[in-house]
């Protein structure tokens, strides 16, 4: 079946966060307070519960604001502060705005499945700095919709504006469980900037730029 359309993960595939976490850091760091790991278990949690939509952003930076020791509710909203920077902090990956246009010209759809606890609003917002933002034919976010991939219903909500089937779009991931779910459902997988040479899709490309050729697009 000809593929009409592709659907992007956002993070770590349109954009990365090289400075992760340097805003949050520096702001504890003025109160002799450090950062927790990013993969501790309770903080791992209250971002998937964010990311679902269980509870709301502001809810999930207090609550890792609190387990980092911030208490007063005065110093908390800097707190807050620091961690939307941190989360605005992008940088687009090479080859991002030009491929995308080209896939558009091409005549595929363009959807965004994302887990995030930032509003869809929000990302369009960063990727107006790039000139993407119009680009977009559906966009499933996950804390709108209150549900994370890999969950089936995400992929699902993308494709229902474009009115096509599973196996009629491409998906394109970096983490092995949402590159399953969307295999799952009979999607032609793409892995790009992996997690690590374990995870396995139908193709892998190291540039982003390399997404043309796989999809058929003429230079």
């Amino acid at each position: 079946m000809t593929l009409k359309a592709v659907l992007f993960d956002a993070g770590d595939i349109l954009y990365h966060r090289p400075r992760r976490g340097q805003a949050l850091a520096a702001f504890l760091n003025q109160r002799g307070l450090v950062p927790l790991p990013p993969d501790q278990p309770q903080r791992v949690d209250l971002k998937r519960r964010a990311h679902a939509g269980e509870i709301s952003k502001e809810e999930h930076h207090d609550a890792v604001l609190e387990m980092c020791g911030v208490t007063d509710p005065g110093v908390r909203i800097d707190g807050r502060r620091a961690l939307d920077e941190d989360q605005r902090d992008v940088e687009f990956f090479d080859g991002v705005p030009e491929t995308l246009h080209r896939l558009k010209a091409a005549g595929l759809r363009l959807g965004v499945v994302t887990n995030t606890f930032d509003s869809t609003t929000a990302k369009l917002g960063w990727f107006a700095r790039v000139g993407i933002e119009k680009i977009w034919d559906s966009f499933a976010t996950s804390c709108e919709l209150k549900v994370n991939k890999p969950d089936a219903r995400i992929y699902l909500a993308a494709l229902e504006p474009l009115d096509l089937s599973p196996g009629e779009a491409a998906f394109v991931g970096h983490a092995a469980v949402e590159l399953e779910g969307a295999k799952a459902l009979g999607m032609t997988t793409i892995a790009f900037n992996r997690d690590d040479e374990t995870v396995e899709a139908d193709h892998v490309i190291s540039r982003f730029s390399e997404l043309a050729e796989v999809l058929g697009v003429a230079p």
